[in-house]
């Protein structure tokens, strides 16, 4: 899973950690809201300089990736007006995303406190 991991940017790899963080807290499969929104609320100093912010497309897009990447699979949901829209939960265990990003220069601190 290593270089699955290296293989995806920064900001993927944060949001990878903010689905982590969901799942610890049973709420997957969780919209892109969601993670949006858990991402926002963990973005520290550190990574606000390196991504400048999180803006729900770019998560919805880094979801995307992550799928793609083998990280994530998605789930057909409905919505509270009940439209169905993807929603997203770890394909990988939870431990292994946060031991494998605890080193990493730009989401450690983030897995770090996960790990806690």
């Amino acid at each position: 899973m290593d270089t699955t991991l290296d293989s995806v940017t920064s900001f993927e790899q944060f949001v990878l950690l903010s689905v982590a963080e969901l799942s610890a807290a049973e709420e997957t499969p969780a919209h892109s809201y969601d993670v949006t929104t858990t991402a926002k609320d963990r973005l520290g100093e550190g990574e606000r300089d390196a991504f400048g912010g999180i803006e729900r497309q770019e998560v919805i897009s880094a979801l995307g990736s992550l799928s793609e990447a083998g990280l994530l699979a998605t789930a057909e949901t409905e919505d509270a007006v009940g439209k169905g829209r993807p929603a997203y939960e770890l394909a990988v265990e939870a431990d292994e995303v946060v031991t494998a990003l605890t080193g990493d220069d730009a989401v450690g601190s983030y897995a770090r406190e996960l790990g806690a």
